[in-house]
């Protein structure tokens, strides 16, 4: 089968704003939105995207797809494909566009430290812990810092939304010593707290569902 493929293109040496360009593309009924650009730029060089493990875990291939952001490699092309024939791949929102699909990930990175995104040890903690807390730190755990949910989810709290999957899946972690207290950063009600965990299921390409945590 064959299929017009519409990438956003943008190269700051030489071009003025972005642009869209179209290819055409033979794919095949278990292809990935990756396989596509992989074969794209094969024939154009210079087309820039970012990739990595093609399993859904390194995050590095989140982009909009069919007005969507995703992640390339875990994308069929029979999924979104348009009924004309034709694909629409542009860089996630609300990152500076630095070439192509690339973007800027640093203010993504920076936002996560802002929240201490790593456990402090309760002093004299035997490092256990129970199978229940183990089900409540797994979801959030999860996260592949894709910044898919910081593209598509628009929260009113003062971190962002994958700096806040992280600040969860310490605050339910009982060898830290924060614990509960990390939430009092985020700025967060418990309707707004809601309304994220539901937005975030819906968007996240790991389906993470956030565990019931006190933001007192």
């Amino acid at each position: 089968m064959r299929l017009a493929l519409i990438i956003n293109r943008f190269d700051p040496q030489t071009d003025n704003q972005p642009y869209d360009r179209e290819y055409t593309v033979d794919w095949e009924q278990h292809e990935t939105v990756l396989d596509l650009l992989l074969k794209t730029r094969r024939e154009d060089p210079s087309l820039a995207f970012r990739r990595s493990c093609r399993s859904s875990i390194c995050g590095s291939c989140a982009m909009v797809i069919a007005d969507r952001s995703r992640l390339a490699c875990h994308t069929l092309v029979r999924e979104v494909a348009g009924d004309g024939g034709s694909l629409t791949i542009k860089p996630l929102p609300g990152f500076r566009q630095l070439k192509d699909l690339v973007v800027e990930m640093d203010p993504f990175f920076d936002a996560l430290k802002r929240v201490l995104p790593w456990v402090i040890i309760v002093p004299q903690h035997n490092g256990l812990v129970s199978p229940e807390d183990s089900e409540r730190i797994e979801p959030p755990a999860t996260c592949i810092l894709c910044g898919v949910c910081d593209a598509e989810v628009r929260q009113s709290g003062s971190v962002t939304p994958a700096a806040l999957v992280k600040t969860v899946r310490l605050a339910v972690d009982p060898r830290d010593a924060l614990g509960t207290e990390r939430m009092k950063i985020t700025g967060l009600t418990e309707e707004g707290l809601q309304t994220f965990r539901e937005l975030l299921a819906s968007v996240c390409p790991k389906g993470i569902k956030l565990p019931p945590v006190t933001l007192e």
